[in-house]
């Protein structure tokens, strides 16, 4: 390259009079030290996995939860129809958890999967007092929670919270969880089906669980565990025990 070439590309003040080759040495190495820094600084950014997401059907509570964990004090929620993230110091002393709400409509609650990538958990929001009725949609958004890919391979742990637990119709941990197996364990059936019917592109979700054996939480490798809350009485102490352990 002729140094009236690079004099039509260059600034004249970087160019090396009488030395095309260490000038443009120079400029390669310095285009090098800009990507990978670049790239060192976005994979930082990803491999810090200490985003909690917070996730469950409309009006289960968990706008009201994100509030109470994050900011200490309860509000008038609306159905959400974007995302609410903050950052919040769970344990003091260590780096501040980044909790995401995200809506619980259902044509916006799948946006959990562009966080799955940099999710350290998932709290899972169930109204305990209408479980009876919503069993089959809850079992459906949890079962792709808990077959989602990244969830499988991270061992994302997910907190089940049984909110409302202070309802006379409230149901108890434990009947929500047998409830929500016996309806993944049919699921199991139908999506197995339609999994086998698609062609594979790398990203499809996994079965759950052990093949002729009925479906049970204590079968997957990432735990899950369960707990009774109440948004209403600010009784959230169970969730942040729960993250404060993974973070500790």
């Amino acid at each position: 390259m002729s140094s009236s070439l690079l004099n039509g590309i260059l600034p004249p003040q970087i160019i090396i009079a009488g030395s095309e080759p260490l000038t443009i040495g120079i400029i390669l190495a310095l285009i090098f030290a800009i990507a990978i820094a670049v790239n060192f600084s976005f994979g930082s950014k990803r491999n810090n996995k200490n985003i909690v997401l917070l996730t469950g059907l409309p009006f289960a509570g968990k706008t009201t939860i994100h509030y109470l964990i994050s900011y200490d004090k309860a509000v008038e929620t609306v159905a959400s129809i974007k995302e609410n993230e903050a950052d919040v110091e769970i344990v003091e002393g260590k780096s501040a958890v980044h909790m995401v709400d995200i809506p619980g409509h259902e044509r916006l609650r799948f946006k959990f999967t562009e966080f799955m990538p940099v999710a350290r958990a998932i709290v899972f929001v169930v109204d305990s007092a209408t479980v009876a009725r919503q069993t089959r949609l809850l079992a459906e958004y949890l079962y792709d929670i808990l077959s989602n890919k990244f969830t499988q391979d991270e061992k994302i742990p997910i907190l089940v919270a049984c909110n409302k637990s202070d309802l006379l119709t409230a149901f108890k941990k434990d009947r929500i969880k047998s409830s929500l197996e016996a309806e993944i364990n049919k699921l199991r059936q139908t999506r197995t089906a339609a999994l086998d019917t698609q062609e594979s592109d790398g990203n499809e979700n996994v079965f759950l669980g052990f093949e002729g054996q009925d479906f049970t939480f204590e079968d997957l490798e990432n735990d899950v565990e369960f707990v009774e809350c109440s948004a209403s009485r600010k009784n959230t102490e169970h969730i942040k025990d729960w993250i404060a352990g993974l973070f500790s």
